[in-house]
């Protein structure tokens, strides 16, 4: 990854996923701003990751009651400004477009900070990502998918109370002939691959970098 030594830069990928954890806004950022500095020409990628990784860590703290709405504001906004010093590194992999990805979160549930990292590194890997946005009702999932005819369909979900959105998403593009024309690819804090297989998804995504593989791997 970074040039040099790898325990320095395991290090600073330590000090990322702490200081973010911490909630530390200007340590994380300079965090940040060391890998960068240190990176040179190399691939972004794994801070990309230590910022998923702390984010599944903090979508579990608030599903445990740990945590609260209050710190997974700040961590989103953390994790915001990372990305966005992280970004001009992510060279695109390709200069023609992936294809199209729809993207959004599943009704009831407003968070939106593993979906946003989704976003951002698969746009830079290629892909045209029409984003729904959060609490998207079902019929705008189905609108979506009949009206850009994408590679895939991509769902966010963090609260457990919601996860059943999911199964009525997939139901509703059956009953209207669409679930055979599209990938269905969900993550978040709260779901499993098993969860994802019960609902008649294709894939699982634990963090954006696998998300965005694996819908990769899908057009080949």
């Amino acid at each position: 990854m970074i040039n040099g030594d790898n325990a320095m830069a395991h290090h600073l990928l330590e000090d990322l996923r702490k200081n973010m954890l911490a909630l530390d806004f200007s340590a994380t950022l300079e965090s940040a701003r060391l890998i960068i500095e240190a990176s040179g020409d190399m691939d972004i990628t794994e801070g990309v990751q230590a910022v998923s990784d702390s984010l599944q860590v903090v979508g579990r703290r608030f599903q445990e009651g740990e945590w609260f709405l209050a710190e997974l504001v700040i961590a989103g906004e953390i994790a915001k400004e990372v990305m966005e010093l992280f970004s001009p590194l992510l060279k695109k992999e390709t200069a023609r477009s992936l294809g199209k990805v729809v993207v959004g979160t599943v009704a009831g549930d407003l968070h939106d900070l593993g979906k946003n990292i989704f976003i951002n590194h698969a746009q830079n890997a290629g892909f045209d990502i029409i984003d729904l946005g959060v609490d998207v009702k079902t019929d705008t999932f189905v609108q979506a998918v009949r009206q850009n005819s994408p590679v895939a369909l991509g769902m966010s979900c963090l609260l457990t109370s919601t996860e059943k959105e999911l199964g009525k998403v997939i139901e509703a593009l059956k009953a209207e002939n669409l679930r055979d024309k599209v990938k269905i690819i969900i993550g978040g804090a709260a779901l499993t691959a098993a969860l994802s297989s019960a609902v008649g998804a294709d894939a699982f995504a634990p963090d954006a970098i696998t998300g965005t593989d694996i819908i990769k791997s899908w057009i080949i």
